[in-house]
């Protein structure tokens, strides 16, 4: 599926205001459910999420789930969680019950009980065994094209699972935990970011009236409505 451009100053400060209006219009007696992304810009947007419980009504931001693309697999303190630092930065605003983090290293055997776990979280908040449908999702898009920890040449590509192990990144850490397509699709808005001149060729990539999803997975991503924010002049 190819994307709508958006070509902004600031991807960060976009996202939350896609964010906030969404949750401004949402029905405040129903459950909305987003997904964060990793990385600098991702982290960013995770210490930022306190401006948007502070606009949206109390009701809406009660019923607000969020949940991870991915995360490293390892220790729950780990500065390396793309989680980390997300209950300082909301305050008072922090739900524990809705902040859905997979299980780290410390907390489970294995990669394998890690994802297996959290797609159990997800079923119980979803229907006929299926996880529940997104509002919004999030997701930085590598300089490789790659999304989550989906990475271009993977078998994971493939994948059905909901959640699964990655041992083999070839980023470190190797050892990561990451939602499928068939997960992250399920999704009304989904955001893609692509900022600094390093995401040119990705952007290019995803762009393209016809590519391959195993050479860029980004071209794997579906949803209702997406976007792929980017600060690149010249990208349309």
């Amino acid at each position: 599926m190819i994307p709508q451009v958006q070509v902004t100053q600031n991807i960060v400060v976009d996202v939350i205001e896609i964010l906030t209006k969404l949750l401004i219009k949402a029905d405040p007696t129903e459950l909305q459910h987003v997904v964060l992304t990793g990385g600098g810009m991702g982290i960013s947007i995770t210490n930022q999420l306190v401006s948007v419980a502070k606009k949206v009504p109390q009701q809406t931001w009660a019923n607000t789930h969020f949940w991870w693309g991915d995360e490293r697999f390892v220790e729950a303190a780990s500065i390396d969680r793309n989680d980390f630092g997300i209950k300082s930065s909301l305050g008072e605003f922090y739900i524990e019950q809705n902040i859905h983090r997979m299980p780290a290293a410390d907390q489970v055997h294995s990669a394998v009980e890690s994802a297996n776990e959290y797609a159990l979280d997800l079923i119980d908040f979803g229907s006929a065994g299926s996880p529940p449908r997104f509002s919004l999702v999030i997701l930085g898009v590598g300089p490789d094209g790659h999304i989550a920890s989906l990475f271009p040449g993977s078998p994971e590509l493939d994948s059905r699972l909901i959640a699964m192990p990655i041992f083999e990144a070839p980023k470190p850490p190797p050892t990561r935990v990451t939602l499928g397509f068939s997960t992250l699709n399920n999704s009304q808005l989904t955001l893609l970011l692509l900022g600094g001149e390093v995401k040119r060729a990705a952007l290019t990539a995803l762009l393209e009236p016809v590519g391959s999803v195993e050479i860029t997975p980004a071209r794997g991503i579906q949803a209702d409505t997406l976007y792929a924010l980017t600060d690149l002049s010249g990208s349309v």
